[in-house]
């Protein structure tokens, strides 16, 4: 059976979130156990497997995937089906579960107060320069964004993100997340980016997981191995 990974997030009793730990599953060699990604060379069986079981594990019966390609675009889903080229996903359809699949970039889940909505966001620093977060609050439609609750989810931290100079010219605004390491290349904070970029658009409910993808084994992270799966953090409308 899939297995948590546990992550603290205050929300609404009829909405239920899961971020998924590499412990137990289906897959095997560079992409055991529990990957949930079609697209890095896994065998499909063991995907589909993977996906069927965290179904099983919560009763959920559609789980709206992204074909995530480091994009700013975003999709609202009034009925089901999985999105080509979309970093970001909402609805308001209490059938539809809407996921997002990382092993460094942020998963960032996303809810309100009263649970009226769900939706959820890949952004790694493509996305963040991008500014599909921006994209993503200007195309809910949400009219009290004081009322919005977001999850940073685990990813990678910034003593293990280097980046060259041109990375850190691209975020002007955010010098500060960028520390300069003894290779004269810089450590990137994504984490605290975000963070920032949601405070200045005027979200304050804002959870940040202390996990890194790069140290925690129990997760997958693509910086440490090229060859790996993808984690799910997924979040639904409870029955």
């Amino acid at each position: 059976m899939i297995k948590e990974y546990k992550t603290h997030w205050s929300i609404p009793e009829n909405i239920g979130y899961f971020i998924s730990s590499n412990e137990k599953g289906y897959s095997r060699n560079q992409y055991k156990y529990a990957n949930f990604s079609f697209n890095v060379g896994d065998k499909e069986n063991a995907v589909k497997s993977n996906i069927n079981d965290l179904k099983n594990l919560y009763s959920i019966n559609n789980i709206a995937f992204m074909n995530q390609l480091h994009t700013n675009k975003t999709k609202e889903l009034i009925y089901y089906k999985n999105y080509t080229n979309t970093d970001g996903i909402f609805t308001r359809n209490k059938k539809i579960a809407c996921a997002v699949l990382t092993a460094d970039c942020i998963p960032l889940l996303v809810t309100d107060k009263l649970g009226t909505f769900i939706g959820c966001i890949h952004a790694g620093w493509r996305g963040l320069k991008s500014n599909i977060i921006e994209k993503f609050f200007d195309n809910i439609f949400f009219s009290k964004y004081s009322d919005l609750k977001v999850l940073i989810g685990p990813s990678i931290s910034r003593d293990m993100y280097e980046v060259d100079s041109d990375i850190l010219r691209s975020f002007p605004g955010h010098t500060s997340h960028f520390k300069q390491n003894k290779s004269g290349k810089y450590n990137m904070d994504i984490k605290n980016i975000a963070y920032d970029i949601l405070r200045k658009i005027g979200i304050t409910d804002v959870t940040i997981s202390p996990a890194c993808t790069c140290k925690d084994n129990r997760l997958f992270s693509y910086r440490k191995n090229k060859i790996t799966g993808r984690f799910i953090s997924l979040i639904w409308f409870k029955r």
